[in-house]
């Protein structure tokens, strides 16, 4: 059972779309249970490939009671005081990078990665965070993203992801290293907790560096290359959330 006595200050992550959000219904529910994670000195941080605008509304709806968020896949985090706790920026050079990539490419859009949110235009006066490069799943192959990421052979100052979604895949350009887990990272050393003491959980590939650093679950539902690198599966977070506390 839960050592009532340990008082070692905790991280619970969750990815937000498929994740902490199925349906109305189901994010009741694990807002309760992150309420009693809560009493177990967690505490409690949302991170999503969405902006901070767009995942602050969600917190608002649902009055969700949380301490961090890790926004733009791991671009910018913010306290629950909306303070921003650490911003990553990128060279203003990564636009002629991806500029040059996506001539030929039949997308849907690219999106511009600010603070204030995803634009699709280039905006010189605003501060950078990456590049999505955003293609729909009827015309995304291998082929297209090993091209891609070959790309950190040669711009070795940059992350090049590829993350696949539902309907739509991303071509993604960030600052070094930078991911949802990097971000934890970071947290886990502001905070001073230790690596044994952040558990994790999400379902689509940009969740797969955190759910592989750090004591990790994926949701049943999650793709196949999620599923591959974790044996601890989940209906719902709230289902997690009880195993955790009666470990």
């Amino acid at each position: 059972m839960y050592n009532e006595k340990e008082v070692f200050m905790k991280l619970f992550v969750t990815d937000y779309d498929e994740t902490f959000y199925i349906s109305d219904n189901e994010i009741k529910e694990n807002i309760k249970k992150i309420k009693k994670l809560k009493e177990h000195d967690f505490l409690f941080i949302i991170a999503t490939g969405r902006s901070y605008p767009s995942i602050k509304n969600q917190t608002k709806l649902f009055n969700i009671p949380y301490d961090y968020l890790i926004t733009s896949d791991g671009s910018i985090i913010y306290d629950k005081n909306n303070d921003i706790v650490k911003m990553f920026n990128i060279n203003k050079d990564a636009v002629s990078i991806m500029n040059e990539f996506y001539q030929k490419l039949d997308y849907e859009e690219i999106q511009y990665s600010y603070k204030e949110g995803y634009q699709n235009f280039y905006d010189e006066n605003k501060e950078l965070l990456g590049i999505n490069i955003c293609i729909s799943n009827r015309l995304y192959n291998e082929k297209l993203e090993k091209r891609f990421l070959k790309l950190k052979n040669k711009y070795s100052n940059y992350n090049f992801l590829a993350y696949r979604h539902t309907n739509y895949s991303y071509l993604c350009i960030k600052p070094k290293n930078v991911n949802k887990s990097y971000a934890i990272n970071y947290l886990k050393d502001l905070l001073n907790i230790k690596k044994k003491y952040i558990y994790v959980i999400g379902d689509s590939s940009n969740d797969i560096e955190m759910i592989h650093d750090f004591k990790g679950a994926a949701m049943i539902s999650s793709y196949p290359d999620v599923l591959k690198i974790t044996k601890k599966r989940f209906k719902s977070v709230s289902d997690y959330i009880d195993s955790i506390i009666n470990d």
